[in-house]
């Protein structure tokens, strides 16, 4: 590079001023192609490096993603639960019934007294209106938050997807939680007390007040990471797993059995909480008093009556629903997905 500067400053001092295209024209005609044939010429790598339009494209970003995976979110949620509302009802009756062990010809037999087919749905409204919104928020929450604590969402470990899945279920949950406490409300309560989810609504807050739409929160919360976490990360691995099985998208069935899978290790998890929970948010019903001071003395008063078992009291009317309800929920969530242009490995 000196020798070419010092060659070219020879030749430009050798040059008359008067030569066509002034100074700056006898820079570009004498000083840059003896610096391009330089072997430490700057202009070296910029001569190596590929034309823009022969560059390698990445792929575009899908800024519409999280979008796609709310509204998958959301219909996965309102078709596995009203698919399964009779027997999620069934499941409520057995977490407020303190008085003796209910059987499930029981639970069908109290509900068929009611009269109508409306009664196997009694309380589904508010809880498509919760269960949407949650599993949308939820769904979206979780894809987020992977990619925002790895460079390598795909690839992520097991704890890493449970702390992911349970932060997601939290937010989710806590968004939505009043529209929960009513839809316990319109399950377990006695026929005519509430006219539909705007009667109950005014009836708690004119009772209760505002703070009865929060009562549970605390075991509900203690509940939902865990349970989120568990359910979100085990389908998530069990999928990997069966995508490379299959070499691409499951069978129907396979996605559903992998859906039940992973939540009913979930409901192991967690259940206590969501009986806790239950029986929290159907006290005080009608303006009659609370029976419990918060969530460790239901808990505490629950072992010391029903045993260490009436903490899982409903668990296996909860499974014949959620188990269910989650593979359907799975399945239509990544149906969903696929449809909306999400890769099935996503």
């Amino acid at each position: 590079l000196c020798r070419a500067v010092r060659a070219a400053r020879v030749r430009l001092l050798s040059i008359p001023r008067s030569a066509p295209g002034g100074l700056l024209g006898l820079i570009f005609r004498v000083s840059l192609p003896g610096m391009l044939h330089t072997k430490t010429s700057m202009a070296a790598p910029a001569a190596q490096a590929p034309a823009p339009a022969q560059a390698e494209a990445e792929p575009a970003k899908d800024v519409y993603r999280p979008f796609k995976m709310l509204f998958s979110g959301a219909v996965a949620g309102v078709v596995s639960r009203t698919s399964t509302a009779p027997v999620d009802r069934l499941r409520m009756l057995f977490q407020v019934n303190e008085s003796s062990r209910m059987t499930i010809m029981q639970g069908m037999r109290k509900m068929a007294a009611e009269g109508t087919l409306k009664a196997y749905f009694k309380g589904n409204g508010a809880n498509c209106l919760k269960i949407a919104p949650e599993t949308a928020f939820k769904f979206a929450l979780n894809d987020r938050i992977k990619r925002i604590v790895s460079k390598d969402p795909h690839n992520m470990g097991f704890f890493e997807r449970v702390m992911a899945g349970g932060v997601a279920g939290g937010i989710a949950q806590s968004a939505i939680y009043p529209l929960e406490m009513i839809r316990t409300r319109l399950g377990v309560a006695p026929v005519g007390t509430y006219q539909g989810i705007t009667d109950c609504a005014k009836q708690v807050y004119r009772k209760e007040g505002a703070k009865a739409f929060y009562r549970g929160l605390t075991p509900s919360m203690a509940g939902i990471i865990p349970y989120a976490g568990t359910d979100i990360a085990t389908f998530e691995m069990t999928k990997k797993l069966m995508v490379e099985k299959f070499n691409g998208e499951p069978p129907a069935v396979v996605m559903i059995a992998t859906g039940m899978f992973s939540t009913s290790i979930a409901q192991l998890v967690s259940y206590p909480f969501a009986l806790v929970r239950t029986r929290l948010q159907a006290q005080g019903m009608g303006g009659e008093a609370n029976r419990y001071n918060g969530m460790i003395d239901v808990a505490v008063k629950t072992v010391q009556r029903e045993g260490i078992t009436g903490l899982y009291k409903g668990i296996l009317p909860n499974l014949m629903k959620l188990a269910p309800a989650a593979g359907i929920s799975w399945y239509t969530f990544e149906k969903m997905k696929l449809f909306m242009g999400i890769d099935i490995r996503s």
